[in-house]
């Protein structure tokens, strides 16, 4: 009998993603850009790999850069401007491809934008999120910090990818409130999308036409008093042109039930176009238009156009970014609006 070779696993990927970034905008006047801050260093450090040909692990850690109103006073206090954390930590049950189980702390299936994260969308911020100087307004799905949650993920592809579901129970660490349930399905119709994670944009390494539908529910919702249920749609287009070049349009479409005076509706559209090569990388201008309900809001609904350009050098492993943005909130005293440009540099050694 010939002897049992053992299994001999792939070695450990480790991996450093980095993204930086500036935004002129008033610091007492958002309508105005006459001021400049740096708002954004943030880096993940990516570590997994096999420890059974049918188990994976994967630690993923962050960090990000915090602003204070006064550096002095906050390195004086002992505060080193930064939180440090863990982002993923899971394990993973791969027995075959339409079936896999993934637990720990890990992302939240519900929509194409979670999936993605900033690294591997078009515009530089998530959508769902307005802010003008201190205010905000956020239209985004359940999920947690960096969109990560304590839980257990039940997913798998079929036929290749051209079909991907994902079910999960999140519960945040906290038995006193109910689990959020949360899940999504994908259908890709072109070229196949497979996987747990789901891009914003492939820049030009697919034809891609993929259809997704989510949802959450929570019994007693976010609030505690009532139930908070959940469901999206979003659609992604992306196509090659020839010569290095591609288009992506990108919609979708989000609807909460919510109690008086919190976003009950939102929705976000995007187009962009990446030219043939110029020097060592693509030009890719873009534009993205976000509107969002209050329920119960007879006034004006909040709503963001950005425009922007970005030199794709390696897709988005290394990318430069400038964007002009638009956004006009309600208020108690009357509508406000604020005008940035942000300023952004990412770069991701695999």
């Amino acid at each position: 009998m010939p002897a049992t070779r053992p299994d001999v696993l792939p070695p450990i990927q480790v991996g450093a993603w980095l993204r930086v970034g500036g935004a002129f905008q008033g610091a007492n006047d958002p309508s105005k850009v006459n001021d400049f801050a740096m708002d954004n260093a943030y880096g993940e450090l990516h570590a997994g790999g096999k420890i059974h040909p049918k188990v994976s692990v994967t630690l993923n850690l962050n960090a990000n850069m915090v602003s204070f109103a006064n550096p002095m006073a906050a390195t004086a206090a002992g505060q080193i401007g930064a939180t440090v954390g863990i982002m993923d930590a899971i394990v993973s049950f791969d027995p075959m491809d339409e079936l896999h189980i993934w637990a720990g702390h890990l992302l939240v299936p519900v929509d194409r934008a979670n999936a993605s994260g900033p690294f591997f969308m078009i515009p530089w911020n998530y959508p769902g999120f307005l802010r003008v100087g201190g205010d905000q307004v956020v239209s985004a799905p359940l999920a947690g910090p960096y969109g990560r949650n304590n839980g257990a993920v039940v997913w798998g592809d079929i036929s290749g990818g051209k079909l991907t579901y994902l079910a999960g129970v999140f519960d945040n660490a906290n038995v006193a409130s109910s689990p959020l349930f949360s899940g999504r399905v994908r259908l890709a119709l072109w070229d196949p999308e497979p996987g747990f994670w789901g891009n914003g944009s492939y820049f030009g390494d697919k034809d891609l036409l993929s259809i997704g539908v989510g949802g959450q529910f929570q019994n007693n919702g976010p609030t505690g008093t009532k139930d908070w249920a959940e469901v999206n749609v979003d659609v992604l287009v992306e196509k090659k042109l020839g010569g290095g070049s591609f288009v992506t349009g990108e919609a979708a479409y989000y609807h909460n039930s919510v109690d008086d005076f919190s976003v009950s509706d939102s929705l976000y559209v995007l187009a962009a176009y990446a030219t043939p090569p110029v020097g060592p990388g693509n030009i890719q201008p873009m534009a993205r238009y976000q509107w969002a309900k209050i329920k119960g809001n007879d006034g004006t609904n909040p709503w963001n156009i950005d425009a922007g350009i970005s030199y794709l050098i390696k897709g988005p492993a290394l990318r430069l970014l400038a964007t002009y943005g638009h956004t006009t909130l309600p208020a108690a005293g009357g509508d406000i609006s604020g005008n940035s440009v942000q300023l952004g540099a990412q770069a991701i050694f695999f």
